[in-house]
Protein backbone atom coordinates (compact mmCIF):
# COMPACT_ATOMS: atom_id res chain seq x y z
CA UNK A 1 0.00 0.00 0.00
CA UNK A 2 1.16 3.80 -0.96
CA UNK A 3 1.63 5.95 2.36
CA UNK A 4 -0.22 9.39 2.30
CA UNK A 5 3.29 10.95 1.00
CA UNK A 6 3.72 8.34 -1.57
CA UNK A 7 0.57 8.69 -2.66
CA UNK A 8 0.57 12.13 -3.36
CA UNK A 9 3.95 11.78 -5.21
CA UNK A 10 2.32 9.51 -7.54
CA UNK A 11 -0.50 11.25 -8.05
CA UNK A 12 1.63 14.09 -9.10
CA UNK A 13 3.96 12.23 -11.57
CA UNK A 14 0.77 10.79 -12.81
CA UNK A 15 -0.95 14.22 -13.54
CA UNK A 16 3.00 15.75 -14.87
CA UNK A 17 3.31 12.52 -17.50
CA UNK A 18 -0.71 13.02 -18.79
CA UNK A 19 0.54 16.92 -18.62
CA UNK A 20 3.14 16.24 -21.23
CA UNK A 21 1.08 14.02 -23.21
CA UNK A 22 -1.17 16.43 -23.69
CA UNK A 23 1.32 19.04 -24.53
CA UNK A 24 3.11 17.14 -27.61
CA UNK A 25 -0.65 16.07 -29.15
CA UNK A 26 -0.51 17.82 -32.55
CA UNK A 27 -2.71 20.77 -32.84
CA UNK A 28 -3.93 19.73 -36.21
CA UNK A 29 -6.05 17.17 -35.06
CA UNK A 30 -8.53 19.80 -33.28
CA UNK A 31 -11.35 21.52 -35.20
CA UNK A 32 -11.61 24.00 -35.99
CA UNK A 33 -7.92 24.46 -37.69
CA UNK A 34 -6.75 27.83 -39.08
CA UNK A 35 -4.93 27.71 -42.44
CA UNK A 36 -2.39 30.80 -42.88
CA UNK A 37 -1.87 31.53 -46.34
CA UNK A 38 -0.45 33.69 -48.77
CA UNK A 39 0.98 33.78 -52.73
CA UNK A 40 0.62 36.09 -55.94
CA UNK A 41 -3.28 36.35 -55.57
CA UNK A 42 -3.34 37.26 -52.44
CA UNK A 43 -3.25 36.25 -48.57
CA UNK A 44 -5.30 35.44 -45.44
CA UNK A 45 -6.34 33.10 -42.84
CA UNK A 46 -9.28 30.36 -43.01
CA UNK A 47 -10.78 28.61 -39.89
CA UNK A 48 -11.55 24.85 -41.08
CA UNK A 49 -14.32 23.15 -39.22
CA UNK A 50 -13.28 19.19 -40.04
CA UNK A 51 -15.19 15.84 -39.82
CA UNK A 52 -14.25 12.29 -40.53
CA UNK A 53 -14.11 11.19 -43.83
CA UNK A 54 -15.96 7.47 -43.49
CA UNK A 55 -14.64 6.73 -47.55
CA UNK A 56 -11.30 7.21 -46.15
CA UNK A 57 -9.15 4.34 -46.62
CA UNK A 58 -6.05 2.70 -47.56
CA UNK A 59 -7.97 0.23 -50.64
CA UNK A 60 -7.26 3.77 -52.30
CA UNK A 61 -5.07 3.72 -55.09
CA UNK A 62 -4.56 6.00 -57.75
CA UNK A 63 -4.19 4.14 -61.03
CA UNK A 64 -4.09 4.82 -64.75
CA UNK A 65 -5.29 2.47 -67.69
CA UNK A 66 -3.77 3.31 -70.74
CA UNK A 67 -6.36 1.43 -72.70
CA UNK A 68 -8.63 3.03 -71.29
CA UNK A 69 -7.07 6.44 -72.15
CA UNK A 70 -6.58 5.49 -75.47
CA UNK A 71 -10.28 5.43 -75.91
CA UNK A 72 -11.06 8.35 -74.45
CA UNK A 73 -12.97 6.44 -71.34
CA UNK A 74 -13.27 8.25 -68.12
CA UNK A 75 -13.04 5.91 -65.59
CA UNK A 76 -16.03 5.75 -62.42
CA UNK A 77 -14.19 8.00 -59.55
CA UNK A 78 -13.12 5.51 -56.76
CA UNK A 79 -15.37 3.86 -54.17
CA UNK A 80 -12.86 5.71 -51.40
CA UNK A 81 -10.95 8.60 -50.23
CA UNK A 82 -7.33 8.95 -49.48
CA UNK A 83 -6.10 7.23 -46.11
CA UNK A 84 -6.01 9.82 -43.41
CA UNK A 85 -8.34 11.90 -45.08
CA UNK A 86 -10.91 14.68 -43.35
CA UNK A 87 -14.10 16.38 -44.73
CA UNK A 88 -13.70 20.06 -44.76
CA UNK A 89 -17.46 21.16 -43.46
CA UNK A 90 -17.32 24.97 -43.23
CA UNK A 91 -14.98 28.11 -43.56
CA UNK A 92 -14.75 31.20 -42.25
CA UNK A 93 -11.83 33.72 -42.40
CA UNK A 94 -10.47 36.57 -44.34
CA UNK A 95 -8.86 36.85 -47.64
CA UNK A 96 -6.95 39.96 -49.31
CA UNK A 97 -5.55 40.82 -52.89
CA UNK A 98 -3.29 43.45 -51.65
CA UNK A 99 -6.49 46.32 -51.74
CA UNK A 100 -9.67 44.41 -51.07
CA UNK A 101 -10.25 42.58 -47.77
CA UNK A 102 -12.87 40.12 -48.73
CA UNK A 103 -14.64 37.61 -45.92
CA UNK A 104 -14.09 34.05 -46.27
CA UNK A 105 -17.83 32.84 -45.80
CA UNK A 106 -17.50 28.70 -46.28
CA UNK A 107 -17.04 26.11 -48.79
CA UNK A 108 -17.98 25.29 -52.57
CA UNK A 109 -19.65 22.02 -51.89
CA UNK A 110 -17.92 18.99 -53.48
CA UNK A 111 -19.79 17.61 -56.17
CA UNK A 112 -19.06 13.78 -57.81
CA UNK A 113 -16.76 14.91 -61.10
CA UNK A 114 -15.05 13.08 -64.32
CA UNK A 115 -12.06 12.17 -64.06
CA UNK A 116 -9.42 12.66 -67.18
CA UNK A 117 -9.65 9.38 -69.20
CA UNK A 118 -7.97 6.45 -67.47
CA UNK A 119 -7.53 7.93 -64.36
CA UNK A 120 -9.11 6.45 -60.91
CA UNK A 121 -9.72 9.53 -58.56
CA UNK A 122 -11.29 9.65 -55.12
CA UNK A 123 -14.73 9.72 -54.48
CA UNK A 124 -14.62 13.65 -53.52
CA UNK A 125 -13.08 14.76 -56.36
CA UNK A 126 -15.17 17.51 -58.11
CA UNK A 127 -14.84 20.14 -60.67
CA UNK A 128 -15.32 24.25 -60.28
CA UNK A 129 -15.44 25.43 -63.87
CA UNK A 130 -13.82 29.05 -64.45
CA UNK A 131 -14.21 30.42 -68.24
CA UNK A 132 -14.85 26.91 -69.43
CA UNK A 133 -11.53 25.58 -68.19
CA UNK A 134 -12.23 23.18 -65.17
CA UNK A 135 -10.34 23.16 -61.61
CA UNK A 136 -9.84 20.38 -59.42
CA UNK A 137 -10.68 20.12 -55.50
CA UNK A 138 -12.33 17.73 -53.20
CA UNK A 139 -12.32 19.66 -49.95
CA UNK A 140 -10.12 17.29 -47.92
CA UNK A 141 -7.94 17.89 -45.00
CA UNK A 142 -4.78 15.42 -43.76
CA UNK A 143 -3.64 16.38 -40.48
CA UNK A 144 -0.59 13.90 -40.65
CA UNK A 145 0.19 14.84 -44.73
CA UNK A 146 -1.80 13.70 -47.33
CA UNK A 147 -0.79 10.54 -49.43
CA UNK A 148 -0.24 10.12 -53.15
CA UNK A 149 -3.57 11.06 -54.84
CA UNK A 150 -2.83 11.63 -58.40
CA UNK A 151 -1.83 8.47 -60.45
CA UNK A 152 2.42 7.98 -60.75
CA UNK A 153 1.97 6.66 -64.32
CA UNK A 154 0.51 7.50 -67.59
CA UNK A 155 1.24 10.71 -69.72
CA UNK A 156 0.70 12.98 -66.60
CA UNK A 157 2.53 11.32 -63.65
CA UNK A 158 2.46 13.05 -60.63
CA UNK A 159 4.59 11.37 -57.34
CA UNK A 160 5.12 14.39 -55.26
CA UNK A 161 2.85 14.23 -51.84
CA UNK A 162 1.97 15.84 -48.29
CA UNK A 163 0.84 19.00 -46.75
CA UNK A 164 -2.20 18.70 -44.91
CA UNK A 165 -4.61 19.60 -48.91
CA UNK A 166 -3.93 17.66 -51.27
CA UNK A 167 -2.98 18.49 -55.29
CA UNK A 168 -6.90 18.77 -55.93
CA UNK A 169 -6.93 21.37 -53.18
CA UNK A 170 -9.82 23.08 -51.28
CA UNK A 171 -12.48 26.00 -52.50
CA UNK A 172 -13.19 28.51 -50.19
CA UNK A 173 -16.04 30.97 -50.98
CA UNK A 174 -15.89 34.63 -50.36
CA UNK A 175 -18.78 36.92 -49.79
CA UNK A 176 -18.20 38.78 -52.67
CA UNK A 177 -19.19 35.83 -54.75
CA UNK A 178 -15.68 35.48 -56.03
CA UNK A 179 -13.82 31.66 -54.52
CA UNK A 180 -10.37 31.01 -53.38
CA UNK A 181 -8.37 27.87 -54.21
CA UNK A 182 -5.46 26.49 -52.26
CA UNK A 183 -4.37 23.24 -52.65
CA UNK A 184 -0.77 21.19 -52.35
CA UNK A 185 1.76 20.51 -54.51
CA UNK A 186 3.41 18.05 -51.56
CA UNK A 187 7.35 18.02 -50.79
CA UNK A 188 9.42 18.16 -53.99
CA UNK A 189 12.94 19.79 -55.08
CA UNK A 190 13.85 23.08 -55.59
CA UNK A 191 12.86 24.41 -59.09
CA UNK A 192 10.53 21.40 -59.71
CA UNK A 193 8.39 23.08 -61.89
CA UNK A 194 10.49 25.65 -63.49
CA UNK A 195 13.03 28.10 -62.63
CA UNK A 196 11.69 29.90 -58.96
CA UNK A 197 8.75 27.42 -59.53
CA UNK A 198 9.50 26.83 -56.29
CA UNK A 199 12.90 28.81 -55.51
CA UNK A 200 13.20 26.14 -52.39
CA UNK A 201 12.61 22.78 -51.87
CA UNK A 202 9.99 21.05 -49.13
CA UNK A 203 5.92 21.35 -49.31
CA UNK A 204 5.05 24.14 -51.66
CA UNK A 205 1.34 25.21 -52.20
CA UNK A 206 -0.81 26.39 -55.20
CA UNK A 207 -3.24 29.28 -54.80
CA UNK A 208 -5.90 30.54 -57.27
CA UNK A 209 -8.24 33.27 -57.46
CA UNK A 210 -11.75 33.33 -58.96
CA UNK A 211 -14.07 35.96 -59.51
CA UNK A 212 -18.14 36.06 -59.76
CA UNK A 213 -18.81 36.16 -63.85
CA UNK A 214 -21.52 39.06 -64.64
CA UNK A 215 -23.44 36.09 -66.55
CA UNK A 216 -22.98 33.60 -63.55
CA UNK A 217 -20.29 31.27 -62.97
CA UNK A 218 -16.37 32.18 -63.03
CA UNK A 219 -13.64 34.01 -64.48
CA UNK A 220 -10.21 32.88 -63.25
CA UNK A 221 -8.70 36.02 -62.08
CA UNK A 222 -4.83 34.79 -60.72
CA UNK A 223 -3.32 31.46 -60.83
CA UNK A 224 0.33 29.91 -59.06
CA UNK A 225 0.66 26.40 -59.23
CA UNK A 226 3.80 26.25 -57.08
CA UNK A 227 5.51 28.59 -54.47
CA UNK A 228 2.49 29.65 -52.15
CA UNK A 229 3.12 29.29 -48.85
CA UNK A 230 0.31 27.46 -46.14
CA UNK A 231 0.77 27.00 -42.66
CA UNK A 232 -0.87 25.49 -39.81
CA UNK A 233 0.31 27.36 -36.39
CA UNK A 234 1.16 25.81 -33.18
CA UNK A 235 -0.38 26.74 -30.29
CA UNK A 236 2.37 28.35 -27.79
CA UNK A 237 4.27 25.48 -25.80
CA UNK A 238 4.90 27.98 -23.03
CA UNK A 239 1.39 28.95 -22.56
CA UNK A 240 -0.14 25.66 -22.40
CA UNK A 241 2.64 24.34 -20.28
CA UNK A 242 2.01 27.13 -17.66
CA UNK A 243 -1.40 26.88 -17.93
CA UNK A 244 -1.16 23.04 -17.14
CA UNK A 245 1.35 23.56 -14.31
CA UNK A 246 -1.12 26.03 -12.48
CA UNK A 247 -4.02 23.70 -12.90
CA UNK A 248 -1.88 21.29 -11.50
CA UNK A 249 -0.76 23.33 -8.30
CA UNK A 250 -4.54 24.44 -7.65
CA UNK A 251 -5.18 20.57 -8.11
CA UNK A 252 -2.42 19.50 -5.38
CA UNK A 253 -3.69 22.74 -3.07
CA UNK A 254 -7.27 21.50 -3.27
CA UNK A 255 -6.13 17.56 -2.62
CA UNK A 256 -3.95 18.86 0.32
CA UNK A 257 -7.27 20.87 1.73
CA UNK A 258 -9.37 17.57 1.75
CA UNK A 259 -6.69 16.24 4.09
CA UNK A 260 -6.23 18.91 6.67
CA UNK A 261 -8.27 18.31 9.53
CA UNK A 262 -10.86 21.15 10.38
CA UNK A 263 -11.64 22.41 13.96
CA UNK A 264 -15.26 21.96 14.75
Amino acid sequence: MYGKGSAMKYRLFTASAVLAMLAFVPYAHSSPVRINFSGAAGSGYVDLTLAPDPDASASYQPTFSQGDADHGTSLPLSAFDPEGAQHITGATGMFSDGTNHVAITGMIATSPGVAPPGETLPRSFSWLFADGTPHSYDNLFYADGSPLVCPPVGPTPYTFHGGFLDIFGAMFALDNGGVVGLWSDGAVPADAFGPGAPADGGVTYGLSLFAAAAGGGYTLSSSQFAGARASVPEPDFLWLFGAGILGLFAWRRSAESRRTPRES
